[in-house]
């Protein structure tokens, strides 16, 4: 586990702990700050103590060390931390801009310190696990993915849980449960949409379409939905209301701000050496993608269950309309020898469009931070969602562009 150390980390083992359909594990916890990771480790050791059957819990700040015999790797680090995350979701409002750490120019900030430290990792786990699989959580997730693809040999799955979340919001506006519908997606990391939904083989999408404006948390504006005939994930709040969202940021802390100071009381919770169980500070981060989508996948994968999740893949053939080797998310049917995207449901042209710019900055970004070449950094910001003209993109470069 790359970001080991991460206050949430024990969920993650008592996700896995609560699943009794799984294997002996040993996880190993990789961290860089030793007295950080020790106080995670230690909570870690006290939940998988528990365990049935059995998961053993190591920590060590010795990467190859850490990676040796690994079967899994799980990707979960933040280069720079909270502090480096809250000048991601401030700094783009001196340019009018609304700050997030994986959308806008504050994701590409973050990607930009972050794909170096990602190929380095590779560069061992290519060396003392190189039959091992990453599952890559960190944000931006297909900007990272994409990365490992073109400069690695690592072989890598991206994982995000937000499709899932829209797939609930979808269930509860129907008064379903998720299992019972087919939800058909198209898009990429944090930018894709919900085109199909089905109940029992019926289509229900006119339906979710007609009530849209009574799901909980819409993002965005309903007659946009009914327009495009399509539910948009959260981050598209950004897209289409950015305005909204700066005005709303402005003079508020930033969600990094926030989770340093919870951060504060989980790591003062931890001090408590008779705590045996996840204490309610940390409840509140509600790390909910480790039971929703990292170990369910895991366990698919390893136990060749030939199960379904949205998650992102290189294209290939999946959409013909999108480069073969961008990084989409999609249906993916999750066996032990492979990841295979199912047949991609139907997008109309401005879906199409929106995801194809999309796809090219990011491809770009990565191209221009792994090369050094501003040329493709100032291509690649001139085509981000929320960069007005040139002059604006000029002006961000100046202010980020190592």
């Amino acid at each position: 586990m790359l970001g080991g150390s991460s206050v949430a980390t024990p969920q993650l083992i008592q996700a896995l702990a609560n699943r009794t359909d799984r294997p002996v594990l040993e996880v190993s916890l990789i961290g860089r700050t030793s007295s950080k990771l020790e106080q995670v480790a230690r909570l870690s050791a006290r939940l998988a103590a528990k365990a049935s059957p059995a998961i053993t819990v190591t920590a060590t700040t010795d990467t190859q060390r850490g990676l040796e015999g690994a079967d899994y790797v799980l990707n979960q680090i933040r280069v720079g931390g909270y502090e480096a995350r809250g000048y991601d979701e401030s700094f783009p409002h001196k340019f009018g801009i609304p700050g997030e750490e994986t959308f806008g120019p504050g994701g590409m900030n973050y990607a930009m310190r972050t794909i170096p430290v990602v190929l380095e990792y590779c560069r061992a786990i290519e060396q003392v696990a190189p039959n091992a699989l990453l599952i890559n959580l960190t944000n931006p997730n297909s900007f990272i993915q994409y990365a490992v693809t073109q400069y690695s040999h690592v072989d890598v799955i991206g994982v995000c849980d937000s499709p899932a979340g829209l797939a609930d919001g979808i269930a509860a506006l129907l008064g379903a449960r998720r299992e019972e519908l087919w939800v058909g997606y198209v898009g990429m990391h944090h930018f894709g949409w919900v085109t199909e939904v089905r109940r029992d083989g019926r289509d229900v999408m006119p339906e979710v379409l007609a009530r849209i404006h009574q799901m909980p948390g819409l993002p965005v504006d309903a007659d946009i939905v009914r327009a495009i005939g399509a539910i948009p994930t959260s981050y598209f709040k950004y897209y289409y209301h950015p305005d909204r969202m700066l005005e709303k940021q402005r003079g508020q802390k930033t969600r990094a701000q926030q989770l340093l100071e919870l951060e504060e009381k989980i790591l003062a919770d931890f001090e408590n050496t008779g705590l045996e169980t996840i204490p309610e500070s940390l409840q509140t981060r509600a790390a909910h993608w480790y039971d929703g989508i990292i170990v369910p996948v895991m366990l698919a994968h390893a136990k060749d269950a030939r199960s379904v999740f949205i998650l992102n893949v290189p294209n290939k053939t999946s959409l013909p309309w999108m480069p073969p080797e961008a990084i989409v998310e999609l249906p993916v049917l999750v066996t032990r020898s492979g990841f295979f995207a199912l047949e991609a449901p139907a997008a109309p042209p401005d879906i199409q469009a929106m995801t194809r710019l999309n796809a090219a900055f990011e491809m770009l970004w990565v191209e221009a931070v792994v090369e050094g070449s501003y040329d493709k950094a100032l291509r690649a910001m001139t085509l981000n969602h929320l960069v007005r003209d040139l002059d604006q993109a000029r002006a961000i470069l100046k202010e980020i562009w190592k």
